[in-house]
């Protein structure tokens, strides 16, 4: 198979893991579950299966990572990715999936800014323009005629954007610089073990460990735990090192349409004409941002 498509089906496949987090979640709400015993059995069960991957890949041999290391992994896993879980589970509880999935892929947006006003990042008109549909998108979604939208989880989703914009302005930066030569399927499992670590804490402590739901509701978190965390994470790594990391950036705006679509077939949820110009504004958007940015790589690769 050529390679290109190869790593393209890769993208693909974890972006729609990915995308049916949102769903499963509602789905194991409705079936007893809460959003921390979700994550606790989410991040234990994903970083299992991460380390077995890593085992039977020989990745294991090369695993090793210095006490500088594993600290900057678990304030990237422990601190801002388990909170940009929380602030994404809890914001299910007040809003359709589909609002909290556009809700976090603000995140584009939040690290555009970051280099706008920050880094001082030279933007040509398309990426401002983009910022500004993203904004226009999300304002229609939020305050659309006649639908209300819970304020609550509106902020929880617009908050986890936020956090996983400190993650990836973090993880790409200075800050992540000793983990570079570390394969990143490793650095993403102790992320993912740190991430276990903070939500059983936060799970005892608050004593959510375990919640009595169905079989239903645990084949839901089994889903999020495999398919959207364990497979959407190695899919990921697997398929941008076939076709780079700025067109796996572009297919990844897959997530939140297959969100969208499973909302409205499998949950029913109900989304009004202008609501749905607006996501597909915000959409749009991220697709201009990332496309924009892959432009801009290729031109210094050039020079």
């Amino acid at each position: 198979m050529d390679k290109n498509l190869w790593g393209s089906m890769l993208v693909l496949v974890s972006a729609a893991g990915f995308g049916i987090m949102g769903i499963a979640g509602k789905i194991a709400y409705a079936e007893g579950a809460n959003a921390v015993s979700v994550l606790v059995m989410r991040y234990i069960t994903a970083a299992l299966i991460m380390w077995l991957y890593n085992i039977l890949s020989g990745r294991i041999k090369k695993a090793a990572l210095n006490r500088e290391q594993l600290v900057k992994t678990f304030l990237l896993g422990g601190v801002f990715y388990s909170v940009t879980s929380i602030c994404f589970f809890l914001s299910l509880n007040y809003i359709p999936a589909c609002l909290t999935s556009m809700g976090l892929y603000l995140y584009p947006v939040f690290v555009s800014l970051y280099m706008l006003i920050f880094v001082k990042e030279r933007m040509g008109k398309m990426q401002l323009s983009a910022l500004v549909m993203a904004f226009l998108g999300t304002a229609m979604t939020v305050w659309a005629p006649g639908i209300y939208v819970n304020t609550t989880g509106m902020l929880l989703a617009v908050a986890a954007a936020g956090c996983y914009a400190v993650y990836i302005i973090l993880l790409g930066g200075d800050f992540a610089g000793t983990l570079a030569d570390i394969d990143p399927i490793v650095v993403s499992s102790y992320i993912v073990t740190s991430a276990a670590v903070t939500m059983t804490a936060t799970g005892l402590f608050m004593g959510q460990v375990y919640s009595s739901i169905t079989l239903k509701g645990w084949l839901a978190v089994l889903a999020i735990a495999v398919f959207s965390t364990a497979i959407a994470i190695i899919t990921f790594y697997l398929g941008v090192k076939e076709v780079g990391p700025s067109r796996a950036a572009i297919l990844s705006t897959f997530e939140p349409v297959v969100t969208v679509v499973l909302g409205i077939f499998v949950l029913k949820e109900v989304l009004s004409l202008i609501q749905f110009v607006g996501i597909a504004l915000v959409i749009s958007a991220v697709i201009i941002i990332n496309a924009a940015g892959a432009g801009q790589k290729e031109a210094v690769r050039q020079q």
